[in-house]
């Protein structure tokens, strides 16, 4: 039995034993007094730089946060530990506070019965990394509010550390509802599994916590990679982009700024002048139809987290600081192209509105920025950015109001439905139909005429929308998450001409520089009101090195006094790589210092998420530096820091896509030599080739695999003249049959159906062979089924395809892909 089955069998083991308590439970009164916040002394997160911890303050749970006093009361009450982890712009997050948190029975059950522990994960990501792998493990699915029951220090013993999960899950309903257990009844089954099957929860708690730990600690072993893994990336974008509204992936559409940057370092290099020309169409509709989108807020500037729909039309409405501060560096690098494409002044007036946004509603008057605001005002999504025609009206009059819907597409009719609010009336988030310019020819105006007229409506719409009730503000400063926008007020003042911006820059970066330093000169992750505290992360240097380099080249262009950036980004570099480098392997960096007593592993991200990894944004900053100074040591620990990472690269390329740009800037630069191609034997008979002569395409690009539900995708397999490939039983020895499996997770099978395939009787085979070889060729079709299998459901499963092709004088190198399918449980 695997570990991974393990932890299934064990968790299921659990939850039945949870469930046969439940019925056994009275729910307690859902009533609580309306005014009992106003009544109530502040809990232990009333002093906390995180406005998310705050906001519970409040609550009659008695909260601790997260640290050794709150383990420490836990070993000492010998009860469980109830971690609670969000943060300050997640809506269910409100409603489970709401529902559960501010009642006075749900409180008292949870007080009397654990030690409960508020976290919020944006400042502290190891904590939440660490236990959403553990509700991965247990229920297969994950978000916030993440719920996780976890063992308290002693529980084996007096040198026991504890915090091994054994329980989790996400938001509980205050009732049942809707097939969801109600969260009193959670609790009371729990404390009381735990008083009644401590041995059970104790093997539960042990066999998570090493799935965990699997998860979350394994090295990858270095491995040979180079331009296939580039090309391969290159490939799957190309699959994923969407001809018709721009991006990548179908709703809900994120930004995904590490996708277009990589295909803006992959452009020059491109030598098929169809095939660029088609990926610069593929950029430039893809940013613009984000800035057309609702998902950009086109009164106020900036971008909101993502959009629902595929068409950019409906955000999700909270803004975040990292996406925007990426995001303007996005819009930067495009502005400075040169050629036919470059210079666009659509791409400028993104970037001021998105900068001037940032430094409007963003800034600390210390010169940090701050981190989020919220997407609910009054409980309903996006209430502070909505209009009618009516109150288009009321503030700009009746000429200009028409103006205004006919240009943000109100005149259409209401285009946005609360869908956590059903009663409410309909209402519209504004977009604009195409680009600006064509908006004014369509209504008969010069680019300049409309631009004045439409800015001066946005100004009296922006007055008019700051007198409404506004969104929370989540005014902590992350160290890591204002290097993202140091560099973004950086690159945007370069490529604009712009020194104002720079300086705002500047400002932050002597912030966090100078604030947020602990006594050794080490970085803090986070700041508010005075107190910065918590070490930093690997993310918080490398971001913030990065912003370094970028201020280095801002000042540069400007012709501005250059003064120590590359000096200063050296030293945090140094810092980093002391501080996180591990110490069996030059190159590999965790996320996490060393030792830390609160955590059950030292984590190591590799795959890109909402931002990159530290890993790759150091690795590609250190290939910045090197070419910026010539210094052979930092080319040397790029180098190191590659080779560390390349496992990762081969087995998914487009998943840490940031390290693969890094490893396509250094193949042309020369830093590092091409892999090619699996290294050659000298008895490999196979030979390469440098067109792949096969495409293989999906019909869907994300399904959705259920117990007992098996999906089924079709894919097209395209073969070009005088090729063919070996079909799934070749009839012949020493071929690599065609095939599909299941790479990089667990918990879902993959099989084939294909059609008959043809006999091949080239001149190329040996007697013996003709007649009996099996392939296929031209175009054909198959169907590949995806089941569940009794394994925990883990890591990121990718459906991976096999072929080998041949003509008729040779067989090539056999190719895996993974198909740019992604698969939902």
């Amino acid at each position: 039995m695997d570990q991974q089955d393990r932890v299934r069998r064990c968790a299921a083991a659990a939850l039945c034993g949870l469930l046969a308590l439940f019925p056994s439970i009275q729910e307690p009164s859902m009533a609580s007094p309306p005014d009992t916040q106003t009544q109530r002394e502040p809990n232990r997160l009333g002093d906390q730089t995180s406005p998310y911890l705050r906001q519970h303050a409040f609550n009659p749970v008695d909260w601790w946060p997260w640290g050794e006093e709150a383990f420490a009361e836990a070993r000492r009450r010998g009860v469980p530990i109830f971690l609670s982890v969000g943060y300050s712009t997640c809506y269910w997050c409100h409603v489970m506070e709401r529902e559960s948190f501010e009642d006075e029975a749900i409180a008292s059950i949870m007080n009397e019965r654990f030690v409960c522990v508020k976290v919020d994960r944006e400042e502290r990501p190891d904590v939440d990394d660490i236990y959403m792998a553990a509700v991965q493990l247990l229920t297969r699915r994950g978000g916030w509010p993440m719920s996780v029951w976890m063992t308290p220090p002693g529980a084996r013993g007096e040198d026991d550390a504890g915090l091994e999960p054994f329980y989790a899950g996400t938001y509980f309903p205050a009732e049942e509802r809707g097939g969801m257990v109600a969260f009193p009844q959670v609790l009371m089954g729990i404390s009381e599994a735990w008083t009644g099957q401590r041995e059970q929860v104790l093997e539960q708690a042990k066999q998570v916590t090493e799935g965990v730990r699997s998860m979350l600690g394994e090295r990858a072993a270095p491995t040979p990679v180079g331009s296939e893994q580039v090309g391969a990336a290159l490939g799957q974008l190309v699959q994923m982009y969407d001809r018709e509204h721009g991006g990548f992936g179908q709703a809900p559409k994120f930004p995904q700024p590490v996708f277009v940057e990589f295909l803006l370092d992959a452009l020059p290099t491109v030598e098929d002048p169809a095939v660029r020309s088609s990926l610069t169409r593929a950029v430039r509709h893809t940013l613009d139809r984000m800035a057309m989108g609702g998902m950009y807020d086109q009164v106020g500037g900036g971008f909101h987290r993502y959009s629902v729909d595929e068409r950019w039309l409906v955000p999700h409405f909270e803004k975040m600081l990292y996406d925007n501060g990426q995001l303007a560096s996005l819009y930067a690098r495009s502005y400075a192209r040169v050629g036919d494409e470059g210079g666009d002044a659509y791409d400028a007036e993104i970037i001021r509105e998105t900068l001037d946004y940032v430094l409007r509603e963003m800034t600390a008057p210390e010169g940090g920025f701050y981190s989020a605001q919220d997407a609910e005002v009054n409980t309903r999504e996006g209430e502070n950015y909505l209009w009618t025609s009516e109150q288009l009206t009321e503030v700009l009059g009746e000429e200009d109001a028409v103006f205004a819907a006919k240009v943000y597409g109100v005149a259409d009719g209401p285009n946005f439905q609360d869908p956590h609010h059903p009663e409410d009336a309909p209402t519209n988030v504004l977009f604009l139909a195409s680009r600006p310019e064509r908006v004014a020819e369509g209504m008969g105006l010069s680019p300049g005429a409309f631009e004045d007229r439409l800015g001066g409506v946005n100004q009296r719409m922006y007055q008019a929308r700051m007198q409404r009730d506004q969104p929370g503000l989540d005014d902590k400063i992350l160290a890591g998450w204002n290097g993202l926008m140091i560099r973004g007020m950086a690159d945007g003042g370069r490529v604009l001409g712009e020194p104002g911006y720079i300086e705002h820059a500047e400002r932050a970066a002597a912030f966090v520089l100078g604030s947020m330093r602990d006594g050794d000169g080490g970085l803090l992750r986070t700041a508010h009101s005075g107190v910065a505290k918590t070490p930093a992360f690997l993310e918080d240097y490398a971001f913030m090195a990065s912003a370094l380099v970028a201020l280095h080249d801002a000042r540069e262009a400007l012709g501005m006094d250059r003064g120590s950036h590359l000096e200063d980004a050296s030293a945090l570099i140094d810092d980093a790589f002391a501080r996180f480098e591990d110490p069996g392997m030059p190159g590999l960096l965790h996320d996490t210092l060393a030792g830390q007593s609160d955590l059950i592993v030292r984590t190591r991200s590799t795959y890109d998420g909402a931002v990159p990894t530290g890993q790759s944004v150091m690795l590609n900053t250190l290939v910045s530096l090197a070419e910026r100074t010539g210094d052979g040591a930092t080319l040397q620990r790029a180098r190191e820091v590659l080779a560390a990472t390349s496992g990762a690269i081969s087995e998914s390329p487009l998943a840490t896509v940031n390290a693969t740009r890094a490893l396509h800037r250094m193949l042309q630069s020369g830093a590092v030599a091409d892999a090619g191609p699996s290294q050659r034997r000298e008895d490999d008979d196979r030979v390469f080739v440098d067109r792949d002569p096969v495409e293989v395409f999906a019909a869907t690009d994300r399904v959705s695999v259920k117990p007992g539900e098996p999906a089924t995708i079709a894919i097209e397999i395209r073969i070009s003249e005088g090729f063919h490939i070996t079909a799934s039983d070749p009839g012949v020895e020493g071929l690599v049959p065609l095939s599909v499996r299941i790479d990089g997770g667990a918990g879902v099978a993959a099989s084939a159906v294909f059609p008959e395939p043809e006999v091949y009787d080239g001149s190329a085979l040996p007697p013996e062979d003709k007649g009996t070889l099996r392939v296929h060729t031209g175009t054909f079709r198959g169907t590949i089924t995806l089941e569940r299998t009794e394994e925990v459901w883990a890591g990121r499963p990718i459906i991976t395809l096999t072929y080998q092709a041949c003509d008729d004088s040779a067989c090539f190198q056999p190719i895996t892909l993974e198909l740019d399918v992604a698969i939902d449980q």
